[in-house]
């Protein structure tokens, strides 16, 4: 028996703190500007050969028949599984950022174009718009702000002295050629998201230190 009921939304305790996030697919689903990683579970390709095999196995058998319909059952099931695993991801890491943070600031990404790339299978494993969905909605039921901004260039330009640099996307750690601040690719994309909301971090940590020492989160 299921209840469904209307309850009057309680927004959390007020916080100034700001943070931006980079969003990936591997190994990373989510890098913030303050270093934390959160790895990618990636449940679509870790469940690929099960499902190839369900899939497999379905088209031997004949239309029409229950053995048929008992395979397809089993595909949907595998199918389902996976939604399920994303969405609940999805809802733990954004309901982390929304109780730590007041202004969570990400890449207003264009997802349904970057589905038709080379990188559509890694996206759509990711469901960054599904999460970005539950972002949005969880941080409005908080009194939070969930800010999109202009993705360009924002993992090519330093964050200390906005030199822009056009590097492979292998190169994950480099060192400003102007300025001399190392940088990891993603903490640094991330920072730059963040300054582009027009909450820009003390940046003059980088100069010192290697960008990407903070903590990773793990997700059961």
């Amino acid at each position: 028996m299921v209840f469904s009921c209307e309850v009057e939304a309680v927004p959390l305790p007020q916080t100034q703190e700001a943070i931006g996030i980079d969003l990936g697919t591997n190994p990373h689903f989510l890098v913030t500007s303050e270093g934390e990683m959160v790895e990618a579970p990636r449940y679509f390709q870790k469940a690929q050969a099960k499902l190839a095999s369900a899939q497999r196995s379905l088209s031997r058998k004949k239309r029409g028949s229950n053995r048929r319909r008992q395979a397809r059952r089993r595909v949907a099931k595998l199918h389902r599984k996976i939604a399920n695993q994303r969405k609940d991801f999805h809802h733990k890491i954004a309901r982390r950022l929304v109780n730590k943070y007041g202004t969570i600031v990400h890449e207003d990404l264009n997802v349904i174009g970057l589905a038709r790339t080379r990188l559509a299978k890694g996206v759509l494993d990711a469901g960054w718009g599904q999460f970005l969905a539950i972002l949005a909605y969880k941080a409005e039921e908080a009194g939070r702000r969930v800010v999109g901004v202009d993705p360009k260039h924002t993992s090519q330009d330093c964050p200390v002295c906005g030199y822009r640099e056009k590097r492979p996307l292998w190169v994950r750690e480099y060192t400003c050629p102007q300025c001399g601040a190392h940088q990891h690719r993603d903490v640094a994309a991330a920072t730059n998201i963040l300054a582009r909301s027009g909450r820009a971090p003390d940046r003059r940590w980088a100069r010192t230190e290697p960008a990407g020492m903070g903590t990773a989160w793990a997700v059961p």
